[in-house]
């Protein structure tokens, strides 16, 4: 070997024939491969959701800063083609022009445009493969987790997915819930220390996600099935050829902790889950509109695609950009250390913050809000065997049943999260006083059924605190008519001094 071909070996192996060395527009082959590969991703994925880059009329743009709309299309698959043919100073152009049109609408940011937009620095030279496999470790890592820490994973969304394979979820939900959160985290942990070990298993988990999102299964979310083909591919690579020590200089350690430590903001709100590597695992926030002619609940997908990107302000933003005055919005965040939030869109236009009593509240020219059922609590007491009634397909449950032969205490704490509960039928539970206190307070519960319980006087008492409860039926409980006439006493002074 020639000095010449020694000074262009790179740190991550040995260089390939000077013959080869700029021969692909600056790259070598091998390289100018996995760059062409992302492209080809990037301009899938922007022509499978090619509305999304147009100027539209619905649904409303989100833009950070409110400036004129102008469509980004056209323009995003030429900074692609540039890229061909100027790698390094196409991919910047590429990516500022993203960026850019994230500026006139955040709805543009999808997780998978932006992960194929990194992956492309892998291919550009030896810098951006390090910082490419911290990004991959990162990913994986922080998809596995999430779904380790949310119930939403291992209820509805594990169930789904296993019932797509054509299994039983009531025998496998559990198993494949542990064994996909656990599996992601497992190739995260690998990127992280050994990345060649993490090669083989990150190729075959994306090619499975790619093919499950086909009609072959889910039939859903064409929009990444790009993006994962990317990863098997780009991401395979990246694995099998980066240095498999740890950080050796300052800047690469600082990129590789941020990029693994980052996503743990989303649980405070400091990160936007599309960034964060939460991926199917649920708990993301999710709102609802109340108008005058119903409700709607905040989505994406029609023509453009792609889900609605849920994060507070966007939730928010949404709601003041499409909804009339006097609709409410209530903002359902299931994350421990933040709470939902409800909002009126006032007469001026702007929207305010608002408590639950308010927003349960209806007045002149502005309507009572319904808010959004627990997709958690529905699942938990589902599979319970509680009875939950609708008035209609998409409307809220207004009533809940539970069976003696199924009722269990932990039941009653999981009803919180019915914020639209009217009536609770617990006749013949054997539930106790101290059981009946745990009820948690509901905005809009009426009537409770507690026939042919061993419930006292001292447990009728407990159920003062329901703001809107004024029915009780207790016959045959232990619940005399003295205790029932002191309740209802009690209760008429209280809506008296209302």
């Amino acid at each position: 070997m020639t000095t010449s071909s020694l000074n262009t070996a790179t740190e991550e192996g040995t260089a390939p024939p000077l013959k080869d060395i700029r021969r692909w527009f600056g790259l070598s082959k091998l390289r100018y491969g996995m760059l062409a590969a992302c492209i080809l991703a990037q301009t899938a994925t922007i022509l499978i959701t090619w509305p999304l880059w147009q100027v539209r009329e619905a649904p409303v743009h989100l833009p950070a800063i409110d400036l004129p709309q102008i469509p980004f299309g056209v323009a995003i698959l030429a900074t692609l083609l540039l890229t061909l043919v100027r790698p390094r100073i196409g991919w910047c152009v590429h990516v500022a022009a993203l960026l850019l049109s994230f500026v006139f609408d955040q709805f543009r940011t999808q997780p998978q445009v932006i992960a194929n937009a990194i992956l492309m620095a892998a291919a550009l030279d030896d810098h951006g493969l390090r910082v490419v496999r911290w990004f991959l470790a990162s990913l994986w890592c922080w998809a596995g987790l999430h779904k380790l820490l949310s119930p939403d994973w291992f209820t509805f969304n594990a169930w789904s997915i296993t019932t797509s394979l054509g299994l039983d979820p009531s025998q496998f939900g559990e198993l494949v819930g542990w064994g996909v959160g656990l599996g992601e985290l497992t190739v995260g942990l690998l990127a992280i220390f050994w990345p060649r070990g993490a090669s083989i298993p990150a190729v075959l988990m994306h090619v499975g996600i790619a093919l499950f999102l086909t009609p072959l299964a889910h039939n859903w979310n064409y929009s990444v099935i790009p993006w994962n083909l990317c990863v098997a591919v780009v991401g395979g690579w990246v694995m099998w050829t980066v240095s498999p020590r740890l950080p050796q200089f300052r800047a690469e350690w600082i990129a590789a902790v941020l990029l693994l430590l980052y996503p743990a903001g989303f649980y405070v709100g400091w990160v936007d889950h599309g960034i964060a590597s939460v991926l199917y695992s649920g708990g993301i926030p999710d709102g609802l509109i109340t108008t005058e002619s119903g409700s709607e609940y905040i989505d994406g997908w029609g023509d453009l695609r792609v889900p609605f990107p849920n994060e507070r302000r966007l939730l928010r933003q949404y709601f003041a950009r499409s909804a009339p005055v006097g609709a409410k919005l209530h903002i359902a965040d299931t994350r421990t250390l933040l709470g939902d939030l409800y909002y009126v869109k006032r007469a001026d236009g702007q929207i305010e913050e608002i408590t639950q009593a308010q927003f349960f509240a209806s007045a002149p020219g502005v309507v009572a809000g319904i808010a959004l059922d627990d997709q958690y609590t529905v699942f938990r007491l589902g599979n319970d065997g509680a009875t939950m009634l609708k008035r209609a397909v998409d409307a809220p449950i207004y009533a809940v049943q539970i069976d003696p032969s199924v009722y269990q205490p932990e039941m009653l704490p999981l009803l919180a999260r019915l914020h639209n509960l009217e009536q609770l039928n617990l006749a013949g539970c054997p539930v106790t006083d101290e059981e009946l206190a745990r009820l948690p307070i509901l905005p809009k519960l009426q009537g409770i059924g507690l026939a042919n319980t061993t419930v006292t006087d001292v447990g009728l008492q407990t159920l003062l605190r329901q703001p809107k409860l004024d029915y009780v039926e207790g016959e045959g409980s232990a619940i005399t008519s003295e205790g029932m006439a002191e309740f209802l006493e009690r209760r008429s002074n209280e809506i008296g001094n209302d």
